[in-house]
């Protein structure tokens, strides 16, 4: 058996599952998962444990990527359909933000 596969199902909020729509890898080998629910998720594939969570967002989270170095996390808001047609407000727009990415937040955990 490969010890090196990680897999996880979905974000998940008060027992409602939530597509991931995106998955950013950072330079330390970990990665965020951003997903319908409006929320974003560092992980450390190594640990297999999640890193931290972020607070949740108005609107689903579409896109997500690191800059080079690691230190900015972008991620883009707007509706992702994933509730169908009826849901889509046009009055909300697309946004996108930057989070100042701390060593704390994405840094893989000492192993013991």
């Amino acid at each position: 058996m490969c010890k090196k596969n990680f897999a996880f199902k979905c974000h998940r909020h008060n027992n409602e599952v939530y597509a991931v729509n995106s998955i950013a890898f950072h330079p330390y080998g970990t990665f965020a998962t951003c997903g319908s629910d409006g929320t974003y998720v560092f992980w450390d594939k190594d640990a297999k444990q999640r890193l931290k969570a972020f607070e949740r967002n108005p609107q689903p989270i579409t896109a997500s990527s690191f800059n080079k170095d690691g230190s900015i996390f972008a991620y883009a808001l707007g509706y992702d359909w994933s509730k169908g047609i009826e849901f889509y407000d046009k009055n909300k727009g697309s946004q996108i933000h930057l989070h100042s990415v701390q060593d704390a937040e994405i840094k893989p955990r000492e192993k013991r």
